[in-house]
């Protein structure tokens, strides 16, 4: 009686789960704090993880990723295609337009412009297959493989649990919209909405914090690097705690108009100064180079594309699928079920088809032209020497780097004004979102057109932006990194369960789309038909 009543006073302000969130809370606190008390230990200890889960089980992530990819494209294109998130009769919520920008902004953040500027190098300078390094096709395997990192693939980890979150909540009337609830048809909801459900959720919850203090702990500092180029000051730690206080303000500004107002605002203002970046950067770029570039690498990923997703390099041992493709699966995985929420809540009125091919295209197109302009233009001032970007990684920092090279552009201020507002706005929105997310998760009766509790979203941005802080000031991105990777172990089966759920779900709900089950109710529909036409007969003849 009480909660119905306080339901009704405040309709669009969800709960706390003190089950989830509590338990979530203390963990991401103790981890953090045992990495900054114990750094040494929790290294060497992380290290010895990170070796076993890579070396061990790095295949389950190779194949996870071909599974996933699989699975999301037999969703848009078999027989449940047109299966729409909320019925029949329910229309999108948001523009396409919007829609797209708001995935896209919140999926990939400041880490995108910082590694398609400079992921290149990595594989230039130990690049896979036994290439010899900084040769002409060691260049040319560098300026595509972030492409293959960043496309089909990558984005098909997003999507997935897009699609059994987004029908649990939409179809399935579920009064929460998390991971846990998807694989309700597999695990039943006594067993979701108990023990093995808070496991599932507060495990989600430390994966996603992992990935996203990954994204703002390398975001941060090339963003503050920016800020002090343009302002003409020293680049300190101060001046990294400005720039996470600047977006924490813009968090709050998101919040007070709303999820409509505010996350898709912030992204279509992000569209608009992008795209007067991107234009900057094509013309006064190597425009030739990037074309010439892009086209090389489409060609090249097209035809290694099987032999990147499944090369885990058992005999040279290299350590090149372990250290970039498994971590940038289990890195997806971390990220998979944050991105499969809000996907899936702001998808409602799409049907399978548009959310996997969309999703998969526009993602994938979108990280290309990252890497096309801002790889490009970086690996073509080191390969002419017009700026020395290797040696500048080498002896400075990768953010001096990549700002080193945007220099050397025309309109560099009007260059450097825009990347600035884009890379607040990218991690506005991925804090904004992310804690939308997490909220969502540690909220209960999060029914349709209910938000979660605003405090619930203000504490974990600041816990988003305190990780991220103490993450850069301690050293602790590659353990926390790590720590990502070893969660998504479980994660990934988890991710396979509420695939199952979907399908178990969709069998029931669809049977005339399924040619098994339809088989079977026709002739149990023909028994039943048969036997109460016998009966009528029957008592006819008593008649």
């Amino acid at each position: 009686m009480n909660n119905n009543i306080a339901g009704a006073a405040r309709p669009k302000d969800a709960p706390i789960d003190k089950h989830i969130f509590w338990p979530s809370c203390l963990i991401v606190s103790a981890v953090i704090l045992g990495m900054i008390v114990f750094e040494d230990q929790a290294l060497a200890g992380i290290k010895v993880a990170f070796d076993f889960v890579t070396n061990q089980f790095g295949f389950a992530y190779i194949w996870a990723g071909a599974f996933f990819f699989g699975a999301v494209l037999w969703l848009s294109l078999g027989r449940y295609s047109q299966v729409r998130l909320g019925g029949p009769e329910a229309r999108p919520e948001f523009s396409r337009l919007s829609w797209i920008t708001m995935f896209f902004c919140s999926g990939i953040g400041t880490s995108l412009i910082f590694w398609s500027s400079i992921e290149w190098t990595y594989y230039f300078t130990a690049p896979p297959f036994g290439l010899e390094p900084r040769s002409d096709l060691a260049a040319d395997y560098a300026a595509m493989y972030g492409m293959f990192h960043w496309g089909p693939l990558a984005w098909a980890f997003y999507c997935l649990t897009a699609f059994p979150i987004g029908y649990a909540f939409y179809n399935r009337k579920k009064p929460q919209l998390r991971l846990s609830t998807a694989c309700a048809g597999l695990l039943g909801d006594k067993n979701t909405n108990g023990l093995i459900g808070k496991i599932i959720d507060i495990l989600m919850v430390f994966g996603l914090v992992g990935g996203i203090g990954t994204v703002l702990a390398s975001g941060t500092p090339m963003l503050a690097e920016a800020v002090s180029r343009q302002l003409n000051i020293e680049h300190t730690f101060t001046v990294d705690i400005a720039v996470v206080l600047v977006w924490v303000a813009i968090f709050v500004t998101s919040v007070v108009l709303g999820l409509k107002k505010g996350i898709q605002r912030l992204s279509r203002l992000n569209m608009y100064a992008l795209t007067i970046l991107c234009l900057i950067i094509f013309i006064g770029g190597p425009t030739f180079f990037m074309l010439n570039s892009f086209t090389n690498s489409l060609g090249l990923m097209v035809t290694e594309f099987a032999h990147m997703a499944f090369y885990t390099d058992p005999v040279a041992n290299s350590m090149f699928p372990q250290w970039w493709t498994i971590f940038y699966w289990a890195w997806w995985v971390a990220m998979g079920p944050y991105m499969g929420i809000f996907i899936a809540r702001i998808s409602r009125g799409r049907t399978f088809r548009d959310i996997g091919l969309t999703v998969l295209s526009a993602g994938s197109a979108g990280c290309m032209l990252f890497f096309v302009l801002f790889g490009s233009t970086s690996m073509n001032a080191e390969l002419t020497g017009a700026f020395p970007v290797l040696e500048t990684i080498a002896n400075e920092s990768p953010s001096a780097a990549i700002l080193g090279t945007l220099e050397q552009l025309p309109f560099y201020d009007v260059i450097l004004i825009l990347f600035i507002v884009v890379g607040f706005v990218y991690s506005g929105t991925t804090v904004d979102s992310s804690a939308y997310v997490l909220a969502s998760v540690t909220s209960y009766n999060l029914r349709e057109g209910v938000e979660p509790n605003v405090a619930n979203r203000f504490f974990w941005a600041i816990a988003l932006g305190g990780a991220g802080l103490v993450l850069m000031n301690a050293g602790g991105l590659e353990p926390l990194k790590t720590a990502s990777l070893v969660v998504g172990v479980p994660l990934l089966l988890v991710m396979c369960m509420s695939f199952f759920s979907l399908l178990k779900w969709l069998q029931a709900d669809y049977p005339m789309l399924n040619p098994g089950i339809e088989t079977k109710m026709t002739r149990k529909q023909h028994v039943n038909t048969e036997a109460n036409r016998n009966s009528a007969v029957g008592a006819e003849s008593y008649v």
